[in-house]
């Protein structure tokens, strides 16, 4: 081959080399913008849930202010889940399944001013949010074989729910729901009479597990909780 006939063969070889490295970029770029990537992509995302320090998960818990005619029976406490007893407590299940990773839990009852009604707040909460999202299901195994077999609407509090009912007493119910918000796994408790004129509101389980949810995702924000239940 002559020499004019190499280089003519070099330029098109790397004009095709540089064809190649263009598509190719291109490609990728196709391939980031489809999959969110890039420098910009997680500009839109959902922001990872922050974990609850120890008085952080004691503010989540509601207090006098914000349950309007109902009084404290147990205030509002939180502590470590380092213990035995504790993961025994919430993770009853062998090896104390459920309590991986778990940092703090915290607890708060309240009786209605006519005695006639009960409710009750606890929560555990985890190193990070795949943590209880991992704990969530085995959490609520726990719970729904002792708390009733009729479901509940709580509506679409928290990124998981469920809640059941069943019999308390001679002419009560209670009604026991689990969320989780972000990075902490919630239980709200309610009992009370179903007969009249000392009924629970059918909707009380609801409004107090929006009450709850609203103060957890308060909390992760990094706002102080204060989230209250109307007065009515």
């Amino acid at each position: 081959m002559s020499s004019t006939g190499a280089a003519r063969a070099m330029r098109r070889t790397r004009a095709g080399v540089m064809a190649v490295r263009a598509a190719t970029a291109a490609c990728a770029t196709l391939l980031l913008a489809a999959c969110g990537g890039g420098a910009d992509a997680g500009s839109g995302a959902e922001a990872e849930a922050a974990w609850l320090a120890k008085d952080q998960v004691k503010a989540v818990l509601p207090d006098q202010t914000a349950m309007p005619g109902w009084q404290v029976t147990e205030r509002p406490a939180s502590g470590s889940m380092e213990t035995p007893m504790m993961e025994s407590q919430f993770c009853p299940g062998a090896g104390a399944q459920g309590c991986e990773r778990s940092r703090f839990f915290g607890s708060a009852a309240f009786r209605r001013d006519d005695d006639k009604a009960e409710a009750r707040f606890w929560l555990v909460t985890y190193q990070d949010e795949l943590d209880a999202k991992a704990a969530y299901e085995v959490l609520w195994r726990n719970t729904w074989r002792k708390s009733g077999t009729e479901n509940v609407d709580l509506g679409t509090v928290g990124q998981q729910r469920a809640a059941t009912a069943g019999p308390a007493g001679r002419h009560g119910e209670a009604v026991t729901g689990q969320i989780r918000v972000g990075t902490a796994i919630l239980w709200i408790g309610a009992s009370g009479s179903t007969v009249a004129p000392d009924r629970l509101d059918k909707d009380f389980p609801k409004h107090i597990a929006a009450l709850f949810a609203e103060r957890a995702q308060q909390a992760q924000n990094g706002d102080k909780p204060s989230a209250a239940l109307d007065r009515t």
